[in-house]
């Protein structure tokens, strides 16, 4: 994943629903084959070398009831759950652990912690939900977190942005740059810069 980048055309510009994302939708909508983690390593390689000015591409996911987004950039993997192993002597609630994927050992964190966010989530579905860990690697500080939920990858323009109702939770204002509407849902774009700033001082 950190090899050379193929050269794309500029005037290359993917069409709205590509199929980068429909096909990590269909990815997640199906119960996990063997290769799941390097068929999504592959489809979030895929998404950073889609280049369309001006836009930004995210991954969705869900935490409790609230529906969040980080840029695709800074995700390496999605993995499994697995045994989270507590750390002695940690008193921060946004260090859940350490987590075992792939034989390396990685800190686990909590986003809902860290953004205040509570409670399970009230919709109603007939889908399998598969619960998941998201791998991020930000300026090489390598972290994981648990969510309920991953719904996929979207690109928005940021005019699109709108300011956060002043219901929300604030430490979910505290980091959120604005909501998107997307298909039948509504989702918190995440400042990937100010959330990994406040989860390392919680390791520090």
């Amino acid at each position: 994943m950190n090899g050379p980048q193929p050269t794309q055309s500029k005037n290359q510009t993917p069409p709205s629903g590509s199929s980068a994302d429909a096909g990590a939708l269909r990815l997640l909508d199906r119960e996990s084959p063997e290769d799941y983690v390097r068929e999504w390593t592959e489809r979030i390689a895929q998404e950073k070398q889609t280049v369309e000015t001006g836009t930004v591409s995210v991954a969705i996911f869900r935490i409790g009831i609230e529906w969040l987004a980080l840029p695709t950039r800074i995700f390496q993997e999605v993995a499994e759950q697995c045994p989270v192993h507590s750390l002695p002597h940690r008193t921060s609630a946004a260090v859940v652990g350490l987590a075992n994927v792939r034989g390396e050992l990685l800190v686990c964190v909590s986003l809902g912690a860290v953004l205040g966010l509570t409670g399970e989530s009230g919709e109603k579905t007939t889908a399998r939900i598969f619960k998941r860990l998201l791998v991020t690697n930000r300026d090489g500080s390598r972290l994981v977190f648990p969510v309920d939920e991953v719904f996929g990858l979207h690109r928005y323009h940021p005019r699109e942005l709108k300011a956060a109702p002043a219901t929300l939770a604030q430490g979910k204002v505290s980091f959120t740059i604005g909501m998107i509407q997307w298909r039948d849902k509504t989702f918190g774009c995440l400042d990937d810069e100010l959330l990994f700033y406040a989860l390392n001082k919680s390791l520090a």
